[in-house]
């Protein structure tokens, strides 16, 4: 073999020997982001799911301390046609306020991380952003409001916990394993059919499994989160 060649040889060797190192370098230097079906990064997902939970378990503190009052005020809106305008009023506010509220959480985050808010909305939400998010909502918005202005108000918690398990099976909003999400999520709408089958009228399953789910998904969240910076130390 004539040394013109060996040396060639060797010096693609090495180009393939430095490439490796860098490309592991760059590997190791670029930051992990765990991201959920629809591209939402770690930190977007506990900024979600927080403000879910939040939301979640005060609206069942305030069910349980009251003596069902969330509940009873629901369920005028079959006797009184004008209060389920009202009510559809109602929920349509809280909604439009949810998304404020995110749009601030989020804002505060970008400016806490130094960025500009639309560059932290796409790398946090790369693939649908909050689109998916906002589309889904307004779907079950539209849901809701078509059972309270049928006059049945008390569908609306059997509906409620089909909501859940319709996030839990789609992976959309909470961050388990799939077995897990899939077995809640059928449980949830199980309990939901035996709820609207026994026609019980009360807010406090959904707003129990909903908040229970929230907090599995959000404990499982921040462990993953602790590891992430366990690992980029």
């Amino acid at each position: 073999m004539f040394p013109e060649e060996l040396n060639v040889r060797k010096a693609i060797a090495d180009v393939e020997l430095i490439r490796r190192v860098l490309d592991q370098a760059e590997h190791n230097d670029r930051p992990a982001q765990t991201t959920g079906l629809f591209g939402v990064t770690l930190t977007a997902n506990l900024i979600l799911q927080g403000l879910a939970l939040g939301v979640s378990a005060l609206l069942l503190l305030i069910e349980t301390l009251s003596g069902g009052a969330l509940t009873k005020m629901l369920m005028l809106g079959a006797a009184f046609p004008d209060i389920r305008l009202v009510g559809i009023g109602l929920i349509a506010g809280i909604l439009i306020g949810l998304v404020i509220l995110l749009y601030f959480v989020i804002w505060r985050a970008a400016r806490n991380s130094g960025e500009e808010l639309n560059a932290y909305i796409v790398r946090n939400f790369r693939y649908a952003r909050l689109l998916s998010y906002l589309s889904d909502l307004l779907l079950k918005f539209a849901a809701v409001a078509l059972v309270m202005l049928a006059g049945r108000p008390e569908w609306i918690p059997p509906l409620l916990l089909a909501f859940t398990g319709d996030y839990l099976v789609q992976g959309r909003l909470f961050t388990l394993p799939t077995r897990l999400a899939v077995l809640l999520g059928a449980l949830c709408i199980a309990t939901g059919l035996y709820q609207f089958l026994t026609q019980s009228q009360t807010l406090l399953m959904p707003l129990a499994a909903f908040s229970l789910v929230a907090l599995i998904s959000m404990a499982r969240l921040i462990r993953l989160h602790r590891g992430q910076v366990d690992a980029a130390v």
